[in-house]
């Protein structure tokens, strides 16, 4: 093995390259896209924090940052404007709020976005906005093919890309932002230089009012604010500039600050969904019937319980009674369908007291003659014919007949 393994390091020329591959973050920051921007704020004195679902919407003076991908009900799309109309702050993305790697190409989700069918957002509707996609299906066609049809590039197609990288500066694009574009965004006395992204661009209906602005042409905007009521929503295309990675990049966390407010102390959610689970939707609304509920159960099993405290000692040398075992033998017999030899068992006792007691009335055929049936009804109180019937008729099956039976032989045995 150690020949082999020399032969092999010979016939190597001695040369390699080392790549270096970005995995993206680790830990919270790779489930939470936006943990850069809850740091940042919470830094400036705002109460900032990740919610699940939104289950419970917070004061009218809060920020809430939700996205649109997974679908808005119309229900609740309602509620949240009209938490808004009361003094509420809504930060709308349509994209770029899901936890995935920022430092990855995401060729095909943009495509198949892109080719998705355009639906209708009831927020954007009941706010007098639309969207409508950035590139035309031919153009989209082209460039899907080209990026799928591109081959592998081979080594010095990757050594003059690495030098074309690091020719690069800060401010220009990364490879990965082909639908990112710069924009400068004036409000309040202050610009902003923002990259902003997305595949859908948003078009408003109406003229900019006093307080709004759009990034771009209000017809290509990427980014949206708007007064609504005594409170304000900015719709953005895409969630890029305040994702853990891009935050920090020209006016992003600016922008932000201005956005929330830069005085006071806000809560502000980054909700991840829009609907809670079922669990907590039951618990907000019908926690009353739940503990109710839950009440009536603890009192029906205790009602229940076969017994309550200590388990009783076994007394293992208690002894049962003579007649409790033949009680068990004949309901044993019974079960496994042989009433005909409990039948026949009492009959023989019959015989048998005969033959002890009354010798001159037993003719030993073991039917039941007239002289003896006579005597049996003076002595029990019984008609000769129940008392012939009870030893010349088939065992019964059934178990009223069966107890009649057994009744009457007994009682001619006692009365003998």
């Amino acid at each position: 093995m150690l020949s082999s393994v020399a032969l092999v390091l010979c016939g190597c020329d001695g040369h390699w390259e080392d790549y270096e591959k970005t995995l993206g973050y680790r830990g919270k920051a790779r489930v939470n896209p936006f943990l850069a921007a809850e740091l940042l704020l919470k830094e400036l004195g705002h109460n900032a924090h990740a919610a699940k679902s939104l289950t419970k919407l917070p004061s009218h003076d809060s920020v809430i940052l939700i996205s649109g991908e997974n679908g808005l009900t119309e229900g609740r799309a309602k509620q949240l404007l009209r938490w808004t109309f009361s003094g509420g702050h809504l930060i709308y993305c349509l994209d770029g709020a899901r936890a995935y790697n920022d430092f990855e190409t995401q060729f095909g989700t943009f495509i198949s976005s892109l080719l998705l069918e355009e639906e209708k957002d009831p927020i954007l509707d009941q706010l007098g906005v639309s969207a409508a996609k950035r590139l035309p299906k031919e153009e989209l066609a082209e460039l899907a093919k080209d990026l799928l049809s591109d081959p592998a590039p081979d080594d010095e197609k990757k050594a003059e890309s690495k030098k074309k990288q690091k020719k690069k500066t800060d401010d220009e694009e990364d490879d990965d932002s082909w639908l990112e574009s710069v924009q400068e965004v004036k409000w309040n006395s202050k610009a902003y230089q923002l990259s902003l992204g997305g595949y859908q661009h948003l078009i408003l209906k109406r003229p900019l009012r006093a307080g709004e602005f759009a990034a771009g042409p209000k017809d290509e905007a990427l980014a949206l604010h708007l007064q609504h009521g005594m409170g304000k929503v900015t719709l953005l295309a895409h969630a890029r500039p305040f994702r853990n990675r891009w935050i920090g990049e020209r006016d992003h966390a600016r922008w932000l600050s201005a956005l929330v407010g830069e005085h006071g102390s806000k809560e502000v959610l980054f909700v991840a969904s829009a609907s809670g689970s079922f669990l907590a939707l039951l618990w907000q609304h019908g926690w009353m019937a739940l503990v109710a509920l839950a009440v009536c159960l603890i009192f029906w099993l205790w009602q229940q319980m076969p017994r309550f405290g200590p388990l009783a000692e076994v007394e293992l040398d208690s002894t049962r009674h003579f007649a409790s075992h033949i009680g068990a033998l004949g309901e044993f017999f019974w079960r496994m369908r042989r009433g005909s030899m409990l039948v026949t068992a009492a009959r023989e006792a019959v015989w048998e007291r005969v033959r002890e007691r009354h010798r001159s009335l037993d003719d030993g055929s073991r039917h039941m003659n007239d002289h003896l049936a006579a005597e049996i009804a003076r002595r029990t109180g019984l008609t000769e014919k129940r008392i012939s019937a009870a030893f010349d008729v088939v065992p019964p099956e059934t178990g009223h007949n069966f107890v009649t039976l057994m009744r009457d032989l007994q009682s001619i045995r006692r009365a003998l």
